[in-house]
């Protein structure tokens, strides 16, 4: 990875979300409330998933993000009945970016099977934030499997998400999630994300985690993981939402700076220029961030000094 290259990704239009479950899920998360799932194009069904990602390659998409809610267990509601489509969709030539929720070896290896480039998981360090925030009862050893399945799987590209704040704001398992990670392997992509207060949820009157609990875990990732591309997600504080907020952004962004970070989801232009104030030119790629180096040839891409 060029460390003197910032990338900037930006996912719209070209790698549209879709929520396999539509507005459904079980777990209905103080952080979320299913708010996330709106946001969506819903394809319940293998035909609707084929054909939906058949008219958005039509329209010149690259790729999709598949995505959905859970059950009670965290695992992806309808993910097994829709690889048989999933594999068409690859079969399409779309890159194709799967949210996997907990899965086992055999789900693992169909998932595999099923042609997913991309498979995105969560990664949380703290037995009781699993349970205080999400509500089921798994342990951080249950999420660290299903990095291990995925992996062995055999799926070319296995990117790990850790939100730092998940408990509330407050830092609580995300340096041991990562420690936990460097047991299983070095994936090519770590995304950090961050715990960002929603209107309409039960978290929405929080105050973030600030710039400096985003610098440590940055900084605590790119120690243990030099070789492995981090990127800020889309998900994080973004100040257009609550009235106000734009400074928590941008301390965000210039944290994640500080740390190390090697790209951001639509970055602000405050960070923009303190990439370019570290000598580091910008890479701008109309993918998510996950997206691998390999696969930049396969979408817009572009950069200036």
């Amino acid at each position: 990875m060029n460390r003197n290259v910032f990338r900037a990704y930006y996912v719209w239009p070209d790698f549209p979300s879709i929520s396999i479950s539509g507005e459904a899920c079980a777990l209905n998360c103080p952080h979320c409330g299913r708010i996330y799932l709106k946001d969506m194009m819903p394809a319940t069904g293998p035909e609707q998933l084929v054909e939906l990602c058949g008219s958005l390659k039509e329209d010149g998409a690259k790729g999709v993000l598949l995505s959905g809610g859970c059950d009670e267990q965290g695992r992806m509601l309808n993910l097994e009945k829709m690889l048989p489509a999933i594999r068409k969709v690859h079969d399409m030539g779309l890159i194709i970016k799967l949210h996997t929720g907990f899965v086992d070896m055999k789900l693992a290896r169909r998932i595999a099977d099923a042609g997913v480039d991309i498979a995105s998981m969560e990664m949380v360090g703290d037995s009781k934030t699993i349970k205080k925030i999400f509500g089921i009862d798994a342990t951080a050893e249950d999420y660290l499997e299903t990095f291990r399945n995925l992996w062995n799987a055999g799926i070319p590209h296995v990117c790990p998400h850790i939100c730092v704040g998940l408990d509330e704001g407050k830092l609580k398992g995300e340096i041991t999630a990562l420690q936990m990670l460097k047991t299983a392997g070095e994936p090519s992509t770590i995304a950090i994300i961050v715990l960002r207060p929603t209107k309409g949820t039960k978290l929405a009157d929080i105050r973030p985690p600030t710039g400096e609990d985003v610098e440590k875990v940055v900084s605590h990732a790119r120690k243990l993981f030099p070789r492995t591309k981090l990127i800020l997600g889309a998900l994080r504080p973004r100040g257009s939402e609550l009235k106000g907020r734009l400074a928590e952004r941008v301390d965000i962004e210039l944290g994640a700076m500080e740390g190390g970070i090697d790209g951001a989801e639509v970055p602000s232009k405050e960070m923009l220029a303190d990439a370019v104030s570290r000598g580091r030119e910008i890479r701008r790629i109309r993918a998510f961030g996950v997206l691998p180096a390999e696969y930049e040839n396969r979408v817009s891409a572009e950069t200036q000094a």
